[in-house]
């Protein structure tokens, strides 16, 4: 059967389309498109104008709301808020009235707790005016006795130096007794008698200016009182001992005897070592012979420190001189030449007292921070006298540098506290102990540091006997180098100059820093064992 090709049906071929039906579906489909369009489109129109109205709506609807909001509250409502307005500011007076009740009460038990307090405090400085007006008046009896008792001591040598002088008048007399003595013989002993008095008095004087100076009080800012004392006691006794051996060195008839002893002394205090502990040994005991009286091999003589009567008091004065000179000369270049040295000052001064007397004179003067004492200006003192007495050096009418001044007096502390630190053989009590190692730290501290000198000082002591004094003193010792750590090394820091460097005091911050990492202050280099020798 044939089938209809005027018939349009979507699902005839394209190829049983004529032309005619081919542009009647393009037709077809652009109308379905256009109403397709037309219809979206209305519906767009229609979305409009349902967003109009709902606008429309909207504003009406906050336009009433503002229109009720604008309109005047009624009299109930605004009667309302004034009596809430009334109450609020009631309570907060109420409030406000019991807090300033409160206040006051609390003002007045304050008061009342002040008045007690400053009466307290009142009461307990008057106790302890009282008791430090009592330790002051013991202190300064004790040091008045102190002083008398030196002036007595003094004056007893002057009168058995007169009564000797005496004894050998008359036996001048009785030997000549038809001519004169003339008046020269007894002038050198009686000239020295009246020298030692003389500084004896200024000795006196000196100390209660130093007293009045400091207007009563037990300590100085350069010096504490004991340590002032002690200081001038030595000092007085080795220019005592220098003037008793002034007339042994003046003597040219002795010039021989005299460079014979200088070798005796001068040549095992320069072999000291720690090259062995017979080495050691040796030169402890050619010196402990001198200072017997013994003869001792010079070369290829024998030469004896009593062969005058003041060349034994001489080579004790020498040799004593000549250890602490060590401190400059040597141990400065070498630090581990400082015990070998204080050994064999240890061992001499266990044997011979007036040599440890001597010794620590001889410190004192050379480095007086070793007291500790700050040296002040003395009126009328000229600059040069003054920094010689501090133990700076002058060449030529010019002072050392400072680093040459801070190494040699670093020497010097360094030898002093080897020999705190130095144990004595056969288990002898120690003459200058650690004791006075914890007496001189605890001194120093006590005094306002100066610039470089107590850095440098402080560092080379501790580095020494540091260890030694945290083994013996334990937790008191780690509360000192607390104190060190925390407060005088600020107050170290601010008597140093800005841009000076500090090499000092870099010295001691490093050495602090390195104690604390390491928990504790390590042992010195070269420090002698007790089985040395």
């Amino acid at each position: 059967m044939m089938r209809n090709t005027n018939q349009l049906d979507e699902t005839t071929p394209i190829y049983n389309l004529s032309n005619h039906m081919i542009m009647r579906l393009f037709e077809l489909k652009e109308q379905q498109h256009l109403s397709r369009a037309t219809s979206f489109m209305k519906k767009i129109e229609d979305f409009k104008e349902v967003s109009r109205r709902s606008d429309e709506e909207e504003c009406l609807r906050k336009k009433q709301e503002l229109e009720e909001r604008l309109v005047p509250k009624r009299e109930s409502q605004v009667d309302v808020e004034m009596i809430i307005q009334r109450l609020q500011d009631e309570a907060r007076q109420r409030f406000q009235q019991r807090e300033d009740q409160i206040n006051q009460k609390l003002n007045e038990i304050k008061s009342i707790q002040e008045k007690q307090l400053q009466e307290d405090l009142k009461k307990k400085m008057l106790e302890l005016n009282i008791a430090e007006s009592k330790r002051r008046a013991i202190r300064s009896e004790n040091i008045v006795k102190q002083i008398e008792d030196l002036v007595d001591v003094i004056r007893d040598d002057i009168a058995k130096n007169n009564a000797i002088v005496q004894k050998k008048n008359a036996s001048c007399k009785r030997q000549q007794p038809q001519s004169a003595l003339p008046s020269s013989a007894v002038m050198p002993v009686t000239s020295y008698a009246v020298k030692q008095e003389q500084r004896n008095d200024q000795l006196v004087r000196l100390e209660k200016k130093t007293c009045d100076s400091n207007g009563g009080h037990d300590d100085l800012d350069f010096v504490r009182r004991e340590d002032l004392v002690v200081y001038s006691q030595l000092q007085a006794e080795l220019r005592q001992y220098e003037a008793n051996t002034a007339a042994f060195s003046g003597d040219l008839s002795l010039k021989t005897l005299r460079f014979e002893l200088q070798k005796a002394v001068l040549h095992p205090v320069n072999e000291i070592s720690d090259q062995s502990g017979q080495h050691l040994q040796d030169k402890l005991n050619r010196l402990r012979s001198l200072l017997q009286g013994n003869a001792v091999h010079v070369g290829s003589r024998m030469v004896r420190a009593t062969e005058h009567p003041g060349g034994l008091e001489y080579c004790t004065n020498l040799l004593a001189r000549r250890m602490v000179a060590q401190g400059e000369d040597q141990v400065n270049v070498n630090p581990k030449a400082a015990f070998p040295i204080a050994a064999i000052i240890t061992e001499l001064w266990l044997e011979f007292p007036v040599f440890g007397r001597l010794v620590l004179a001889h410190f004192y003067r050379q480095c007086p921070y070793l007291v500790p004492y700050y040296l002040p200006q003395q009126e009328g003192q000229s600059i040069e006298d003054y920094y010689k007495s501090l133990g700076y050096r002058y060449s030529g009418g010019k002072v050392e540098q400072q680093p040459t001044y801070l190494k040699r007096m670093s020497g010097v502390v360094r030898l002093y506290a080897a020999v705190l630190i130095s144990l004595p053989r056969r288990n002898q009590p120690h003459p200058h102990g650690l004791e006075h190692a914890w007496r001189y730290l605890a001194a120093l501290l006590n005094l306002s540091p100066h610039n470089d000198i107590t850095a440098a000082i402080l560092v080379e002591f501790l580095t020494v006997a540091g260890f030694a004094m945290s083994k013996e003193y334990g937790k008191q010792f780690q509360k000192i180098l607390h104190l060190i750590c925390t407060e005088y090394f600020t107050m170290i820091r601010n008597v140093t100059p800005k841009g000076s460097g500090g090499g000092p005091v870099t010295r001691l911050e490093e050495f602090l820093h390195e104690s604390i990492t390491k928990g504790g202050i390590s042992p010195p280099a070269g420090q002698l064992s007790p089985r040395f020798w």
